[in-house]
C-alpha cells in the first residue's frame, strides 16, 4: 500500500515514533483473516496482522511523516526483512499466546507467512526435524506447516509440537462474535483471548474474590456482606457468560488512528440478552447547539437490552442501599421513558469562575411533565435525606422552583444545589485548596451545581448555570435549531466509529489545548503555546448488539499531528543512542 504524504508532520522524538510505529500496522482488512484456520481453537491468545508486507510499508511511512525525529534505521531493518527469501508479503501473520502459570512472558509461536518454503529455508542448519535461523542474540527455530506457512518460534519443542491443522476458522470467527468480527474486518492487526482457556485462572480469581466476602462482612456487617454477594453474581456471571475478549488496532491514511475493546459473550447467555440493541446515537446530534465544546455526547438507550439491564442494574444498587431512598426513587420506572439524549460541557470563556458554566443536557423522554415533577420530588425530599451530614458540619441546600419563570419566551423552573463545608471539623488543619473556593471553580458562585430545566422538543432541556442567552441558545439547539448536525468537523470523526452506536463522544482537543496551553506555558511545561485553529475531533463510540460490545476510540491524523507539533522536541529524549527492534 502506498500512502501519500501528509501534510502534517508527526514531531516529536524516539518515543513519538515507538508510539506512532506500533499503532500504525496495515491496510483495513475485510473479513476473518485465514492464518487464524490454523490456530488451535484452545488457544489462549492471539495476535493477528492481516499483511506482513503492510506492516513493513507502514511503518515506513509513519516513520517519514516524523521528519527529522524520524529514524534512518527503521527504513533498513524494514527493507532487510522485506529482502528474505520465499517470505509471502501479502499473507497473514499471527502469534499463537500460551501463558504459563508463574511466568511474567507468554510463550511465542508465530504462523508465518510464506510463498516459497525452500527458498525461506535455503542455507539455515537443519537438525533434528527443525530449522534454525541465528539472529545474533538467539536462535529460532521454524518447520514447514504446509500450505503456505512456516511456523516459528525460540522453544524447539513448541515448534515442533504445535498443531497447525487447517479448518479451524469457522471456530475462531464463532468465537469473535459480532463485536470481534467487527474488529477483524476493521482494524489492520488485533489481539484476541478465549474465556474458556483461561478457566482456571478465572476460577482461581474469582475464588480469591469470594474469599474476601468474610472480611467484608466482618468491617461492614450483613447488609454490606449482602451487597459483596451481589456483585460477586454479577462477576461470576460475566466469566461464565463470557467467550472472547478483543483488542485492535487501525491506521487509516486519509482518516487516522483507531483503537477498539471488544467483548462477546455466549449465545444464549444472561449477559448476552442485554446486548441485542439497534442503536442510533448520532440522531441526537441534531440537538446539540452549535457551539465550542470540550465534550459532546450522544446516547440512545431506547433498546431493549438496555432497558433490561437498567431495571436488573436498579434492583442490583437497591441491595447496598441501607437507606431506602433508590427504592423510594423508583429510577428503574423513569428509565423505562427514557429514550437518549446528549450531554455537552461547553468551552468555559472563564474556567477559573465557572468551568461547567456552559454545560447543558437534554433528555428524550415519554411523558416530561411527569420527569419534571420527579427531579422536583427528588428535591424536596433531598434536604431531608442529607440532613445527617449536619453532624460532620457539612450543610446541604437543594432546592427547585414549583412553578416555572419564562425566560425569552420558554417556561423554565430553576434549580441549584450547594454544599457548605466551611463548618467541617479540622477543615482549616487539612491544608490544600478550600473545597468551596473549588466548588466556585467548577460551578461558579452558587457553590454548587445550579441552572434552568425546561419542557421543549421532544424532551427536556437543562442547564448547569443561570445564565439566561446560554440557556436559551440550548433550547433552540435541542429545538434543531443551529445545531451540530451535519457538523463536518464530527462527521470526519464519526466516519472513524462503528456503525449502529448506542453512544458517542466527541472530544474538542482544539479547545482543551487552547485552555491548557497557556497554563502550561506560565508553569514552564511549554516554552510557548500558539492558539490552535478548528480541528477535528477525538471520537469514541459503543455498540451493545449481537451479544458483545465493541468501544472505539478514533483521532484523526490532523489532529494527532498537531497535538504532537506542540511538544518540544527534546521533551522525550532519552541517553540510550541505540534503538531496539
Amino acid at each position: 500500500m502506498q500512502v501519500r504524504a501528509c501534510s502534517t508532520r508527526l514531531n516529536g522524538s524516539k518515543l513519538g515514533l515507538s508510539l506512532v510505529a506500533g499503532f500504525a500496522a496495515l491496510p483495513a482488512i475485510a473479513g476473518t483473516p485465514a492464518v487464524l484456520d490454523r490456530v488451535p481453537t484452545d488457544a489462549q491468545g492471539v495476535v493477528v496482522v492481516s499483511n506482513f508486507g503492510g506492516l513493513l510499508n507502514d511503518i515506513n511511512t509513519i516513520n517519514g511523516l516524523m521528519g527529522e525525529q524520524g529514524e534512518p534505521m527503521i527504513m533498513m531493518v524494514t527493507s532487510m526483512v522485506r529482502g528474505m527469501p520465499g517470505l509471502n508479503l501479502e499473507g497473514s501473520m499471527a502469534g499463537v499466546l500460551s501463558f504459563e502459570e508463574g511466568e511474567e512472558e507468554p510463550e511465542v509461536v508465530l504462523l508465518v507467512p510464506v510463498a516459497d518454503f525452500e527458498a525461506f529455508s535455503e542455507g539455515h542448519a537443519f537438525n533434528d526435524g527443525l530449522y534454525e535461523f541465528n539472529t545474533g542474540d538467539s536462535v529460532m527455530y521454524f518447520r514447514d506447516a504446509s500450505r503456505g506457512f512456516a511456523v516459528m518460534g525460540e522453544s524447539g519443542d513448541l515448534v515442533a509440537e504445535y498443531d497447525s491443522t487447517p479448518g479451524q476458522l469457522k471456530t475462531h470467527t464463532q468465537l469473535l462474535g459480532k463485536s470481534g468480527g467487527r474488529v477483524a474486518d476493521s482494524n489492520d492487526a488485533f489481539v484476541y483471548f478465549n474465556f474458556d482457556a483461561f478457566s482456571d485462572q478465572i476460577e482461581a480469581g474469582l475464588e480469591e474474590m469470594e474469599a474476601e466476602g468474610e472480611m467484608v462482612e466482618m468491617m461492614g456487617g450483613a447488609e454490606a456482606a449482602a451487597g459483596f454477594d451481589a456483585m460477586m453474581d454479577v462477576a461470576r456471571s460475566i466469566a461464565n457468560d463470557g467467550a472472547s475478549f478483543v483488542m485492535g488496532i487501525n491506521f487509516d491514511e486519509e482518516l487516522g488512528f483507531a483503537f477498539d475493546l471488544g467483548m462477546q459473550f455466549k449465545e444464549g447467555s444472561s449477559s448476552a440478552s442485554y446486548l441485542q440493541n439497534d442503536g442510533d446515537s448520532s440522531k441526537y446530534l441534531n440537538n446539540i447547539p452549535a457551539m465550542d465544546y470540550f465534550m459532546a455526547s450522544s446516547y440512545d438507550i431506547s433498546g431493549d437490552g438496555i432497558r433490561k439491564l437498567a431495571t436488573d442494574y436498579m434492583d442490583f444498587i437497591e441491595q447496598f442501599d441501607t437507606t431506602g431512598m433508590v427504592k423510594d426513587m423508583d429510577l428503574g420506572n423513569m428509565l423505562n421513558g427514557f429514550n437518549g439524549g446528549i450531554q455537552v460541557m461547553g468551552a468555559s470563556d472563564n474556567v477559573m469562575g465557572g468551568l461547567f458554566n456552559k454545560t447543558m443536557y437534554y433528555i428524550d423522554v415519554d411523558e416530561p411533565d411527569r420527569y419534571i415533577n420527579f427531579i422536583q420530588g427528588m428535591y424536596e425530599g433531598m434536604n431531608e435525606s442529607m440532613a445527617e451530614l449536619e453532624e460532620v458540619g457539612v450543610t446541604v441546600d437543594a432546592k427547585m422552583d414549583a412553578e416555572p419563570t419564562e425566560i425569552n419566551g420558554v417556561e423554565a423552573y430553576g434549580y441549584s444545589f450547594a454544599m457548605d463545608m466551611s463548618q467541617m471539623e479540622g477543615m482549616d488543619a487539612m491544608g490544600g485548596p478550600n473545597p468551596m473556593m473549588i466548588m466556585s471553580m467548577i460551578f461558579g458562585g452558587e457553590g454548587g451545581p445550579s441552572g434552568y430545566m425546561a419542557k421543549t422538543g421532544k424532551g427536556i432541556v437543562s442547564t448547569l448555570s443561570k445564565d439566561a442567552d446560554f440557556f436559551t441558545m440550548a433550547v433552540n439547539g435541542a429545538n434543531g435549531k443551529n445545531s451540530m448536525s451535519g457538523n463536518k468537523s464530527i462527521a470526519t470523526t464519526a466516519a472513524m466509529l462503528p456503525n449502529n452506536r448506542i453512544m458517542e463522544t466527541y472530544i474538542g482537543a482544539n479547545h482543551l489545548a487552547n485552555t491548557a496551553g497557556p497554563m502550561m506555558m506560565m508553569f514552564g511545561l511549554i516554552p510557548e503555546f500558539e492558539p490552535i485553529g478548528s480541528l477535528p475531533p477525538i471520537g469514541m463510540g459503543l455498540t451493545a448488539d449481537g451479544g458483545g460490545i465493541l468501544f472505539r476510540t478514533a483521532i484523526p491524523l490532523e489532529t494527532i499531528g498537531t497535538i504532537m507539533e506542540m511538544i518540544p522536541e527534546d521533551a522525550f529524549e532519552s541517553d540510550d543512542e541505540e534503538m531496539d527492534f
